[in-house]
């Protein structure tokens, strides 16, 4: 009978990725993610914060013409520039965050849900940058002219405060990017089979109520103008997740099979 040689163990072995990691070392690969991701903000953070006033002044021109903005303590610029130039970090990089959360999750994932994460990343990404641009040049222009044309019809004189204001522009340029990622949450949901276009079609109802409620509550300023421009986005986003689904679907059945 021919012998067993000492390669045979070797040659079973699973791939490097299957191979289960103990608990210390789980915390240490996901240290070392957070690190990545950290660092990554915090560089692009400090590149950044040079050009804080030129973009303050860009933020003042576009959505507040003619409407002077005020600061009421000396550190109170400096934290709005610290804020925004986080903020922009974190927006530029995305990508990097979201390979690093992938990188950590994927060793636990199957094969083909591996696949189709990373298929669905730059399409995440491409919508992030066209909530941001929509909000940008729709919907924040005709907020911020409608809030300051009530305080003008008032009588009253409005003095607005530097943070708070530049906090609400941002806090609502956040939320669309957060909004515009629907399509991409409910297409991956119907990749692995939790959802599909008829379930979401019949379930219309129930979305609007849910959207109506997150759009009330995410509102920046509780104005019934703003929930409805928050509101109103969002279902047309439902609507064209159940469109991207439906063409989806067969594909994904047919992938399904011949896997």
């Amino acid at each position: 009978m021919p012998t067993q040689t000492a390669d045979a163990p070797a040659a079973a072995q699973p791939p490097s990725d299957d191979v289960e990691m103990t608990f210390t070392e789980h915390l240490a690969e996901l240290r070392r993610r957070l690190l990545v991701a950290v660092l990554a903000v915090i560089a692009i953070s400090v590149a950044a914060f040079p050009f804080m006033g030129k973009i303050l002044k860009f933020v003042e021109s576009m959505f507040l013409r003619g409407i002077p903005l005020h600061v009421f303590s000396p550190a109170e610029i400096i934290r709005v520039e610290l804020k925004l130039s986080v903020l922009i970090g974190i927006v530029v990089s995305f990508p990097i965050i979201l390979y690093e959360v992938y990188a950590f999750i994927a060793p636990a994932l199957d094969r083909r849900i591996r696949h189709r994460v990373v298929w669905y990343a730059l399409p995440s990404f491409a919508m992030s940058l066209l909530g941001l641009a929509f909000c940008g040049f729709v919907v924040l222009p005709f907020v911020m002219h409608a809030l300051l044309r009530f305080t003008q019809n008032s009588g009253l004189i409005g003095t607005y405060q530097l943070e708070p204001t530049v906090g609400f522009i941002a806090l609502l340029l956040g939320i669309f990017a957060v909004m515009f990622q629907l399509p991409i949450v409910l297409s991956v949901l119907a990749s692995v089979g939790l959802v599909n276009a008829r379930m979401l079609a019949a379930k219309w109802r129930h979305a609007t109520l849910i959207i109506a409620i997150a759009a009330a509550i995410a509102a920046p300023d509780g104005n019934p103008l703003t929930m409805a421009l928050l509101a109103a986005p969002l279902l047309a986003l439902y609507g064209l997740s159940i469109a991207v689904v439906r063409f989806t679907q067969p594909k994904i059945a047919q992938h399904q099979l011949s896997t």
